[in-house]
């Protein structure tokens, strides 16, 4: 899987190397099993500085069977704070972004101008605007460290250059020095390191110092490096941020849903009471259209009752005498429009009465329409003087809302 490409700020920052105390633990190879706590003990016992007023970071730049080489610095916290906090706070970077060391920096730079120093041993000598740094390069990495401000006196460099070189020689282990290096802007500077090694160094001019550093720095910035002297104090000044952030976005959010909810509730009656007002204007415009449609079905209505005999009375004496028996005799014939009709008569049998009502229910109108909803013998009884059968029949009529439409 391809590694994700680090977003890095155009200037990365870093401390100066000498502004920090730099040390060379030298460990049992066991140790890398608890490396960051035997670390911090070797780190409280070189730390010059208050407990809790300083940062440390280390990295490992040498491995051998027998032990590790450590490269240990530590800075007091308001020495760091003047390397870039108040730009990094402004880019939202504070916390975010390593505070490399500038030494690991100027090492990884000239590694990559000069390949040939990630073989043996070298001295180095970097004369930058910034500081002035004597280092032993171990495999392209620094082994010793040695910082100095940049007005530092030649003749304080050459000294030290002097002991670094015979304390290599004494301590054994280190392997034998190469040709040695001045990266500076005239060869001139070269003269402390040329006084330690008896021998002239090669010389790399170092052009614009800035851009070699930032070089370096990103270069182990894409690498992975883990070195860090970022203060807990900008941490904590980040978290806090972020929570700041957080609070304010979550309250613009929270102000954005109420204010929403507020016009809706403000709204959304005034909406509903314009779509009902709308809706009743309609409603008011159809009105007479409506109403004229009801008056004219009502007359059309009745022009069909009037034209459809098909229940008249006449159609319904009609029929009672189409369906009588002989002998059945009526009496009275009563026809209550679009309702009933009502009939009283005599009959020799009540097998005649019932038959009169059977084929009256099957009756079906002109066009098969059901024009009988049902027949009901309210009264059948038998003349005492006569002896027939005096029977009161009630026909009754469909109701308006069982007639299929036409």
């Amino acid at each position: 899987m391809a590694k994700k490409k680090l977003s890095l700020p155009d200037i990365l920052p870093a401390v100066p190397t000498f502004e920090t105390v730099c040390a060379r633990l030298s460990l049992p190879a066991e140790a890398e099993e608890t490396l960051e706590d035997a670390v911090r003990l070797q780190a409280e016992s070189l730390s010059p500085f208050e407990e809790g007023l300083y940062t440390f970071s280390y990295e490992v730049v040498r491995r051998r069977p027998e032990g590790l080489d450590v490269l240990v610095a530590a800075a007091a916290d308001a020495a760091i704070d003047g390397q870039g906090h108040d730009r990094l706070a402004a880019e939202g970077l504070l916390g975010a972004v390593r505070m490399d060391l500038t030494a690991l920096a100027w090492a990884r730079a000239l590694r990559e101008r000069r390949p040939e120093l990630a073989q043996g041993v070298w001295p180095i000598l970097l004369c930058a605007p910034s500081e002035r740094l004597l280092m032993v390069l171990a495999g392209g990495a620094p082994l010793e460290v040695r910082a100095f401000a940049p007005e530092t006196p030649v003749a304080v460099l050459t000294r030290q250059a002097t002991l670094l070189l015979a304390r290599l020689g004494m301590e054994g282990g280190v392997g034998e020095l190469g040709a040695g290096l001045c990266c500076a802007a005239e060869p001139a500077e070269a003269a402390p390191l040329r006084e330690a090694l008896g021998a002239e160094p090669a010389f790399e001019p170092i052009g614009d110092a800035e851009a070699l550093l930032q070089r370096g720095l990103r270069l182990r910035a894409e690498e992975g490096a883990a070195f860090d002297l970022t203060p807990q104090a900008w941490r904590d000044e980040a978290k806090a941020t972020r929570q700041r952030k957080l609070l304010i976005v979550g309250g613009s959010v929270l102000g954005v849903a109420w204010l929403l909810c507020a016009l809706y509730l403000f709204l959304m009656p005034k909406i509903y009471g314009k779509l009902a007002d709308d809706v009743a204007a309609r409603l008011d415009a159809q009105h007479a259209a409506y109403m004229e449609v009801l008056a004219l079905r009502d007359r059309v209505d009745l022009i069909r009752r009037y034209e459809d005999h098909s229940r008249s009375a006449l159609e319904m004496l009609r029929l009672l005498c189409q369906e009588k028996a002989e002998n059945v005799i009526f009496q009275s014939f009563t026809y209550n429009r679009d309702t009933s009709v009502r009939v009283v008569g005599l009959a020799d049998d009540t097998s005649d009465v019932y038959g009169l009502k059977d084929a009256l229910q099957k009756d079906r109108g002109p066009n098969g329409e059901t024009r009988i909803a049902a027949v009901n013998i309210n009264r059948l009884t038998q003349d005492p003087k006569t002896r027939r059968q005096r029977f009161d029949i009630e026909i009754l009529f469909p109701v308006p809302s069982e007639e299929e439409q036409p």
